[in-house]
């Protein structure tokens, strides 16, 4: 072990764990930031053990995923029976050598408490929650069809996540995520294939005579999260972050999507504006059709904007 815990050598021991191999790198070969981080974060669970208020605890993000490059940071899910008390929390920082970057209050709004520290050169942030506040997230999502992204966010954390303690209580906790009810694919895509995701969609060609790159960038951005967040309810997949991050991973093998879709997204933010507005549409065209086949969404609002467009006037002849 080195620098305050971090050990040189990559790889990780936790049972049924593998690191995905990055893009580029010869086929088979091991991701060694996500092992490193793995095998950072059994020493972390390690420093919870005897503690009986702790539920579970699970490797969140990236590096949960097997995804994690060398930019990625460590994320820590910790599920408390009682809300955790400071020396809970400070615990492990002080037995890891870590140094303490941020101690934050409970926030209502995401009924988490949180913590930063940093561990040799790597940074680690601990999410704590209770126990009864997944029970009612997931009575809040699969009863009642919430449609809140902070519940949903954390439903597809416990989803991805890859427990190191209370393996039996998250398996538990997945497999009532997994009843995504149809009612919730109704609203989210409503929610996705909403007029407002167009606004300005009518003027696109004025943007691209004007040059108003940055106008016409907005809106295929926009564009782009309708259709993903889209098709991510109707294959019933919880959105993990509000940026989409690893948009490439999360899109891939989705049963009901536009043929090619990561790379179709990829020709909305290069090219020409002209020709990205082109295949935006024809984008927005076809997840249109998939909502109105897999789904009870009422889309028609969003139909008729996506066919409007800005009639050009020129001045009478003279």
């Amino acid at each position: 072990m080195t620098e305050q815990g971090c050990g040189d050598r990559p790889g990780a021991s936790v049972a049924g764990w593998r690191a995905v191999e990055q893009s580029g790198s010869a086929p088979g070969a091991e991701n060694v930031h996500a092992a490193w981080r793995m095998e950072v974060a059994a020493r972390v669970a390690g420093t919870y053990a005897g503690n009986g208020n702790l539920a579970a605890l699970a490797v969140a993000g990236s590096v949960g995923a097997g995804l994690a490059d060398r930019f990625s940071d460590l994320e820590l899910d910790c599920y408390w029976v009682r809300p955790p008390a400071d020396a809970d929390r400070l615990g492990p920082v002080a037995a890891l050598g870590g140094e303490l970057a941020a101690l934050w209050d409970y926030d209502a709004d995401d009924q988490e408490w949180s913590e930063d520290y940093r561990v040799g050169e790597l940074d680690i942030t601990v999410s704590n929650f209770l126990v009864g506040s997944i029970d009612r997230f997931l009575d809040d999502v699969v009863l009642g069809s919430s449609t809140d992204p902070v519940r949903h966010m954390r439903l597809a954390a416990i989803q991805r996540s890859r427990p190191l303690i209370g393996a039996d209580l998250m398996a538990s906790w997945r497999l009532r995520a997994d009843a995504y009810p149809d009612t919730l694919v109704t609203a989210l895509v409503e929610q996705a294939l909403a007029p407002a995701a167009l606004a300005g969609w009518a003027a696109r060609e004025a943007l691209v005579s004007r040059g108003d790159d940055l106008a016409a960038a907005d809106l295929l951005t926009r564009t782009g999260h309708a259709v993903v967040r889209a098709v991510l309810a109707l294959n019933r997949v919880y959105l993990p972050h509000r940026q989409l991050k690893w948009q490439r991973q999360l899109l891939s093998g989705l049963a009901v999507a536009p043929a090619r879709l990561a790379e179709r997204l990829g020709t909305l933010t290069a090219g020409p504006a002209e020709q990205a507005l082109e295949a935006a549409a024809a984008l927005l065209a076809e997840t249109a059709a998939l909502a109105e086949a897999h789904s009870g969404a009422d889309i028609s609002a969003f139909r008729e904007i996506l066919d409007e467009r800005r009639k050009p006037v020129d001045p009478p002849a003279v």
